[in-house]
């Protein structure tokens, strides 16, 4: 499955539906106040929510999939396994809402804390919203991100929904989430779920998912955790050295790509795209050298882009974070939500260092920022006293054992992220699939970071090929 835009996406034409959920908590009330607190990501994305939505200044920030569930659609046997979806994910069934008076603020004095409530399992339901038969590309396109934008607001529940597009041998899936309960790994998982609870319906028998741990639950469990570090740990230590290595901000992408140094309050657009760097015999090349060389694929792909950096920009330290999954027990491997930390990485790359020793500081340097990736950017940020806006971002994912990877091809999967306005914000994804390894990206639409961003990729590709060759 490949990360791709919006503008990317091909779905054929067909009759198109949104399926909405919907809860009868008006009539009779269901939900059920829960004392779970938010995450600190879901919290930071809240109060952003909250205060573009006061600007006038909202946009999406949705996370999606699409898939084909071959031959006619039995409607009623979809509705059955979107239901089911919803009741084994606990994190769609709950609620997050900002206290908006005084009284809410946290302990320490920071902004108000989001109060939670949760529904029950079994008392969504799902509202049928027919938008007739489109008849091209780009209409479907455009239906389906227009829909997705309106219907995945994280300050509302719910803030996902399902889209269908019926082609008679086939019919398209949508399921849009807003970043608020899902991340990119989540979303990897989803076209295998719904398509094994679709077809057991169909054929009347068990679906073989196993369950799942309680996002909601790991929230609080996190939390707790991050909040017992202080000025002082180890942990925030570590990050305050980082932020003063680089003048008291976090790393940006190491040239220039807008010509303002504040956010401006008319953000670019983000433009983006997906280039494969190898082919499946090339990926498994790649990863052999760099195993030769004590690393491995991952702190290769670093290695490259920071000798590519100092070759294009002189860069003699390369900056950036890396994501990192917090899926740390076995219950919450396949549980929808956001299980991301950030790692913080600084490697030397000197004139002199060939391929294995900058893959070497890579690797040291990804020792030595995992540990640091429990410590939530909006608990450092107060910690250390100064607001900290990740700019320059290299994700790394390997998808070949995310359950029904093998099937993607025969399925037409794709995931796609929403549109994104930012003047700095650079982010990188490297992934891994059967097909090899491709570099999803996006950068801002400006004539400086055009002018910068694709050929340093290009170089980068380049790179890594020769290096996947022997040479």
């Amino acid at each position: 499955m490949k990360f791709i835009d919006m503008w990317d996406l091909h779905i054929r034409p067909g009759r198109s539906t949104a399926w909405r959920p919907r809860t009868d908590s008006l009539r009779t009330p269901r939900w059920v106040p829960d004392g779970r607190p938010a995450s600190y990501l879901q919290e930071a994305h809240l109060h952003g929510a909250r205060s573009a939505a006061a600007e006038a200044r909202r946009s999406p920030s949705w996370l999606a999939t699409t898939f084909e569930l071959p031959g006619p659609l039995d409607s009623a046997a979809l509705r059955t396994a979107f239901l089911g979806w919803i009741d084994r994910h606990e994190t769609l069934r709950s609620r997050l809402r900002i206290r908006a008076v005084g009284p809410g603020a946290d302990e320490t004095g920071g902004n108000p804390r989001a109060e939670r409530a949760t529904l029950p399992p079994g008392e969504v339901d799902l509202v049928r919203d027919d938008f007739g038969h489109l008849t091209h590309p780009a209409d479907v396109r455009a239906w389906i991100e227009s829909v997705l934008d309106g219907d995945t607001d994280p300050l509302a529940w719910p803030s996902f929904v399902l889209l269908t597009v019926e082609h008679g041998d086939a019919t398209t899936v949508c399921v849009g989430v807003d970043h608020l309960n899902a991340d990119g790994y989540s979303i990897l998982l989803i076209a295998y779920e719904i398509t094994q609870l679709y077809r057991a319906v169909v054929e009347d028998r068990a679906p073989g998912l196993s369950p799942v741990g309680s996002y909601p639950e790991f929230a609080g469990v996190e939390r707790a955790a991050a909040d017992r570090l202080d000025a002082g740990h180890d942990v925030v230590r570590g990050w305050r050295e980082y932020v003063e290595e680089g003048g008291g901000l976090l790393p940006s992408f190491p040239a220039p790509v807008s010509d303002g140094s504040e956010p401006s309050p008319n953000p670019l657009a983000q433009c983006g795209g997906m280039d494969w760097l190898l082919d499946s015999e090339e990926a498994r090349a790649f990863d052999v050298v760099c195993k030769q060389k004590g690393g491995g694929l991952f702190p290769g792909a670093l290695a490259a882009l920071a000798m590519t950096a100092r070759n294009r920009f002189g860069t003699e330290r390369f900056r950036t974070l890396v994501p990192v999954h917090t899926r740390s027990q076995r219950r919450y491997l396949r549980s929808l939500g956001w299980y991301v930390g950030l790692a913080p990485v600084s490697l030397p790359v000197h004139a002199e260092d060939g391929f294995g020793q900058v893959m070497k500081e890579a690797g040291e340097a990804l020792r030595t920022g995992l540990p640091l990736s429990g410590a939530p950017l909006a608990l450092l940020s107060r910690l250390l006293g100064r607001p900290l806006a990740p700019r320059f971002l290299v994700s790394y994912m390997d998808t070949r054992w995310v359950p029904g990877a093998r099937r993607w091809t025969e399925w037409d999967a794709a995931a796609l992220r929403s549109r994104r306005f930012d003047d700095h914000e650079v982010y990188l994804w490297v992934v891994r699939n059967h097909e090899g390894v491709y570099l999803s990206f996006r950068f801002p639409d400006s004539e400086l970071a055009r002018a910068t961003v694709p050929p340093f990729l290009e170089e980068t590709r380049r790179l890594v090929r020769m290096i996947a060759a022997g040479f």
